[in-house]
């Protein structure tokens, strides 16, 4: 007796019919009868009366078929966990993830995938600043992060998910002192202060210097949706997200200053010496197939 027989068995009571029965398991309907024959034979007993026209369960047919039915279901349970973990990966897995909008970074898209495909996978997040992540990386706290990078910290390789563009951006209320405003005008007006070492103030860093702005700078900001309600309560000029600076401009609440803005990227970053280990390629194809263009 086989697998096979025993979801002959099921098919062919569902139908009332061999060759109904054959059609929906794609076989013939000699294949069929002879898998009911062998499975009759091997368990000395008889599963159907039959007519020239349908099959009908015996006592005995009635009675194991809701066994048969089940028999299948933990068949199919264990095919699936058996699939599952084909190309076993287990153990804890650390990833970093940078202080900015999880819903950007696709965070939760990734643990649907990895919890999928590596369901053994133990995994812990922790969010920090980008200086901590880079730390911790070459520290060996953390395996792993998705953070703002335009290129890898020393040691690490990076996997680039999706370029960023931020603008330079001021109080509703300033559109006129802004407007036109030379770079020694700028300057005197506050600044919000990036985070020392992060993504945010090395573009801040690129836009001031081309600008050729030395500002007045004020508040430390760390976060993106806080620099958002700092810029908007009129504490100062910032950088933001552009996707951030739309909605803010749309809703009246900022405007631009000039043109002035700097690109970098979504990235995830790894060290460059666990490039090839089960557990990060895992991470990278996981990647992949949740920012596929």
């Amino acid at each position: 007796m086989d697998i096979r027989q025993i979801r002959t068995f099921v098919t062919v009571a569902r139908f009332g019919n061999v060759t109904r029965a054959a059609e929906a398991l794609h076989v013939t309907q000699p294949a069929v009868s002879g898998q009911l024959r062998q499975l009759e034979e091997s368990l000395g007993l008889q599963l159907f009366a039959r007519t020239k026209s349908s099959v009908t369960l015996t006592q005995a047919g009635q009675e194991l078929l809701a066994r048969a039915e089940k028999a299948l279901e933990a068949y199919g349970d264990f095919m699936h966990a058996a699939k599952a973990l084909q190309g076993h990966i287990e153990g804890n897995l650390r990833i970093g993830v940078v202080l900015v909008d999880p819903a950007l970074l696709r965070v939760g898209q990734l643990l649907a995938v990895l919890v999928r495909e590596c369901p053994a996978l133990r995994i812990d997040l922790q969010m920090g600043r980008t200086p901590w992540l880079v730390t911790a990386l070459q520290g060996s706290e953390i395996d792993a992060a998705i953070m703002l990078a335009r290129s890898a910290p020393s040691g690490c390789g990076m996997q680039v998910l999706q370029s960023l563009t931020f603008r330079l951006v001021a109080p509703a209320a300033w559109a006129d002192r802004v407007a036109s405003a030379s770079p020694a005008q700028l300057a005197s007006l506050p600044w919000l202060r990036m985070t020392p070492r992060s993504a945010h103030q090395e573009l801040m860093a690129e836009i001031l210097a081309k600008a050729g702005i030395v500002p007045m700078e004020t508040v430390l900001a760390d976060h993106e949706l806080l620099i958002r309600e700092l810029v908007v309560a009129g504490i100062g000029i910032g950088l933001l997200r552009e996707d951030l600076a739309q909605d803010a401009l749309a809703a009246g609440e900022i405007v631009f200053v000039d043109e002035h803005r700097a690109q970098t990227n979504v990235a995830f970053v790894y060290p460059e010496e666990r490039e090839n280990e089960p557990v990060i390629l895992a991470v990278r194809e996981a990647l992949r197939e949740i920012w596929q263009p």
